[in-house]
């Protein structure tokens, strides 16, 4: 059985993300992670009609988890905590 979402601050995830990926901007990420909530906070939807995934959609443009992952539901998967409902 799938378990959810685990939220994560921003800055945490952004830290753990840089750590992981040292050739990545701090400053771009950040920029996309905020671009990325302010949009689910706004309200925008994935072209299939779902909740964005705030941080898959920093990666790879705004969608919900199952678009951009083919996976029916998150197992752990981090998720900023804003954005948990």
């Amino acid at each position: 059985m799938k378990t959810g979402f685990s939220p994560i601050s921003q800055s945490e995830f952004i830290d753990k993300h840089i750590k992981s990926n040292p050739s990545e901007s701090k400053k771009d990420f950040t920029r996309a992670i905020d671009s990325a909530l302010n949009d689910y906070k706004n309200g925008v939807k994935c072209e299939c009609g779902s909740s964005l995934w705030v941080i898959g959609s920093a990666i790879a443009g705004n969608a919900c988890f199952t678009c951009i992952t083919q996976e029916s539901a998150p197992d752990k998967d981090y998720e900023i905590d804003e954005a948990c409902e």
